[in-house]
């Protein structure tokens, strides 16, 4: 009993690293939960396996003394098969969501970033499908974290001859939105004009209020608010405050300073600091007054 014990344990030890490393993820990176239910799964596996082996040959012709040895060994093999098993399992979409999880703590960025290079670039290699997948499920958590730059660097990278239209879709709105935390206007543009309209109604709302945007930068206001029409943005919060940022633009052009400062009041209340941050960049005729209440907003936190 002694062999599978020594045997459950060091399966054990070696299954988070073992998990990490088919996942993609340090082990640095890895939660002491995932350790922990790595460690107990295995070695639970293995010390099972191993004590119905250990009864299982003592009912055979097999010398007493080798019974321990082989039932340790039967466990342990069993054991490492099953966790080889599991950890292939969508391998890389577990490893993307744990980095992608890392990304948000500023500590651990760096070592996730690295990481996410590596799993990307391995995945590239095997299935440029699967690439193209993980890239698209990586922007969200990469802007969320504020990673523009290697968000749009990845979107970039892709072969447009291998996107399907659903994923050209996505990959151009994620695009022109990257392009447009760099004031890049025209580039947002050139993403847009890449997707094949109209497409679904869901993705295409947010086209329309992008687009409008654009055109509000430009100081075509009267384009922009047509553009708009009359979109129903009642059940849609995060797209009633594109809508409010759209319209402070088209407002701050017609020097309309009061009309402009309530829009953006109003997308402060709906969507924070961060609706305002939007007004930003890329840069447009109500830029300075948003710039003007975020200072505000510091000088209140800091006062």
């Amino acid at each position: 009993m002694t062999s599978t014990l020594i045997a459950a344990a060091v399966v054990g030890m070696l299954a988070p690293v073992i998990r990490g490393a088919a996942w993609g993820v340090p082990f640095s990176l890895l939660s002491i939960a995932t350790v922990v239910r790595s460690f107990v799964g295995s070695a639970l596996t293995v010390l099972v396996i191993g004590t119905v082996s250990l009864f299982a040959l003592r009912a055979t012709s097999m010398p007493a003394d080798e019974v321990e040895g082989v039932a340790a060994a039967v466990g342990a093999i069993v054991g490492v098969a099953l966790l080889m098993s599991s950890v292939r399992r969508m391998r890389e979409v577990r490893g993307l969501s744990v980095l992608c999880q890392r990304l948000r703590e500023e500590d651990a960025r760096p070592t996730a970033i690295a990481a996410l290079d590596r799993l990307l670039q391995r995945v590239r290699g095997k299935d440029r499908q699967r690439h193209i997948a993980l890239v698209l499920m990586a922007t969200g958590p990469l802007t969320q974290a504020g990673l523009w730059a290697e968000a749009r660097d990845r979107l970039r990278d892709l072969d447009d001859s291998a996107l399907t239209e659903a994923q050209s879709v996505l990959r151009n709105q994620a695009l022109a939105t990257c392009e447009l935390q760099f004031d890049d206007v025209d580039a947002a543009q050139c993403a847009i004009d890449r997707i094949p309209r109209p497409t679904e109604p869901s993705i295409e709302v947010w086209l329309v209020a992008m687009e409008g945007l654009l055109m509000a930068v430009r100081g075509e206001s009267e384009k922009a608010l047509a553009h708009l029409g009359a979109q129903d943005t009642e059940d849609n919060p995060s797209l009633r405050a594109s809508h409010r940022l759209v319209h402070a633009h088209i407002y701050a052009a017609r020097g309309d300073e009061e009309a402009a400062t309530r829009e953006l009041e109003m997308l402060r209340h709906e969507a924070g600091r961060a609706g305002l941050e939007r007004v930003v960049r890329p840069r447009g005729p109500a830029t300075a007054f948003a710039q003007e209440l975020l200072e505000n907003d510091s000088d209140a936190q800091s006062g």
